[in-house]
């Protein structure tokens, strides 16, 4: 282990020495990342173009332009996109529900009292963040149609089985098993999107996924409005839960027989399409088929000052989200509307939080920047909390809560999608991306804490402290952006260098991002 590391450490001296220094700069043995390739085919600055990301090489090597690449893109968009979009739309559907069957009777019902939904709530998370760093390095090792297959039967199954709980320590139980299996979804499709797609294709793919988000809110809240009409011997809530964990199980097959375990062995694919598939991941920055797990690489992920920068920023930003989606019914429920109709206002919101998401991702792609999108939703969700901090009047209260949730499914993701399209190494990704979702999770330890029933109706104190924490995520990311811009200048002047002697830029193939060739995204 100390001998990996040193070595690690010797290459990470000579890629990162300065323009005066003595140190020549090596030559690269990896003859299938050219210069040309690097630079883009009319030789121009690294910064300016990605690898072969806007040019196709005159060998015919994959690029974002080659004639292949539509085609693969397109098959890609219609049968994994949505697999993935909705396996993530049952998983936040499974996931958020409690909060609908709580307005629905269900706290009634199984004599909740004090902070037991609270609490109810909270150990959710508990098994969750622990799944988070599991899902991002299961997903290679066994492949997406097991793990994913494998974790939708699951907490489809979980849910079912809530419709039949008693008492208190019954509700304990199901919300800890879902946590292990709804912890894993949300990382194996961030890291599954990261193989398949290159990183300025990758924000937009996922604003269709995170969308379900979104919308499994608004689903949720239809089936809970549908729930409460229906005349049966079981009570709404139970209802909520058996329809949702039904709809879960019905959608294994998919899964089971639509994804294979590597992309190009999927069955939408021509033999044509497989090896161009095959030739893509070798222009890919950040997928490597050959990829296998080494401890070094979870290690440089995690002595990475900026692994824990954006893990921060994610924890502030997801205290809001979490705290809202959970909680969102029933501070909509304190505004003085029926049950009945909370569930339907809950609906117009998440949507509208789906369509901005969606505008934001697809200029994140087209502008290649991150960053400024993150702030931006901080911003906005902040203002928003302050609209519902600051009025006593349910109306303003409401359109407050339209302007908070434009912006909290806008920042979370981008997070997420910044953090792990700026990793090389698979393994190093998923070890930041696990860290990164593991802070990030750890936020709904604390939600379902801040939003006390003794705080209603306006729970001033859970909105305060996600107020408060917006603005430490805005201050994170500012903190990513200059370390990012700082290794970007260090990585030009390394280029430079090696023009300047007419050497060959270093490349080594372990050191994925760390490499000068790869250029960091704002």
């Amino acid at each position: 282990m100390e001998t990996r590391e040193s070595e690690v450490d010797a290459v990470d001296k000579v890629l990162f020495v300065q323009t005066g220094s003595d140190e020549s700069c090596a030559t690269s043995n990896h003859d299938a990342r050219s210069l040309k390739e690097k630079n883009g085919a009319d030789g121009g600055n690294v910064y300016d173009q990605e690898v072969n990301a806007t040019t196709t090489d005159d060998d015919g090597v994959p690029s974002a332009s080659h004639p292949m690449e539509v085609k693969i893109l397109r098959k890609m968009d219609i049968f994994l996109i949505p697999l993935m979009a909705m396996l993530y739309f049952l998983s936040n559907l499974d996931k958020s529900n409690i909060g609908n069957a709580a307005v629905a009777g269900m706290s009634a019902d199984l004599n909740l009292v004090g902070t037991q939904y609270n609490v109810a709530v909270t150990v959710f998370f508990g098994t969750y963040v622990l799944s988070d760093p599991i899902g991002a390095n299961l997903l290679k090792i066994i492949g997406p149609p097991k793990l994913m297959s494998f974790c939708l039967l699951a907490f489809g199954l979980i849910s079912l089985c809530t419709a039949w709980i008693k008492n208190y320590a019954h509700l304990l139980v199901v919300r800890l098993l879902l946590g292990v299996f709804e912890g894993m979804i949300y990382p194996s499709i961030n890291m599954y999107l990261s193989i398949c797609y290159r990183r300025d294709q990758y924000a937009k793919r996922f604003a269709y996924v995170f969308a379900a988000a979104c919308l499994s809110s608004s689903f949720g809240g239809l089936i809970s409005y549908a729930c409460a009409k229906i005349s049966g011997s079981m009570a709404a809530w139970q209802y909520i839960y058996i329809i949702e964990g039904a709809i879960s199980i019905g959608f294994v097959p998919f899964y089971i027989f639509g994804l294979s375990k590597n992309l190009e062995d999927s069955w939408f694919f021509n033999e044509e399409e497989k090896e161009y598939v095959v030739q893509r991941f070798k222009t890919m920055d950040t997928a490597d088929p050959n990829d296998k797990f080494e401890w070094h690489q979870a290690w440089l992920a995690l002595k990475d000052i900026k692994t824990w920068a954006s893990a921060l920023a994610l924890f502030g930003i997801d205290l809001t989200t979490f705290g809202l989606t959970v909680f969102l019914p029933l501070i909509i429920n304190t505004m003085g509307f029926s049950t009945v109709k909370v569930q339907l206002m809950t609906v117009p919101v998440y949507f509208l939080t789906a369509f901005v998401f969606f505008v934001c991702a697809k200029l994140s792609d087209h502008l290649r920047l991150r960053s400024p999108f993150i702030i931006g939703a901080c911003v906005t969700t902040s203002v928003g909390i302050a609209i519902v901090l600051a009025s006593q009047s349910h109306g303003v209260r409401y359109f407050g809560v339209y302007i908070l949730c434009m912006g909290i499914y806008v920042n979370a993701a981008t997070n997420c999608l910044w953090l792990s399209g700026n990793i090389g190494n698979y393994f190093k990704r998923a070890t930041a991306v696990g860290c990164n979702l593991f802070f990030g999770s750890s936020s709904g330890l604390v939600s379902g804490q801040i939003f006390l029933n003794s705080e209603r109706p306006r729970y001033i104190k859970g909105l305060s402290i996600c107020l408060a924490f917006q603005g430490l995520s805005i201050v994170m990311t500012i903190v990513q952006f200059f370390l990012y811009r700082r290794e970007n200048k260090k990585k030009e002047k390394i280029i430079d260098r090696c023009r300047e002697l007419n050497e060959r830029i270093p490349f080594d193939p372990k050191l994925g991002d760390m490499n000068p060739q790869f250029r960091y995204m704002y």
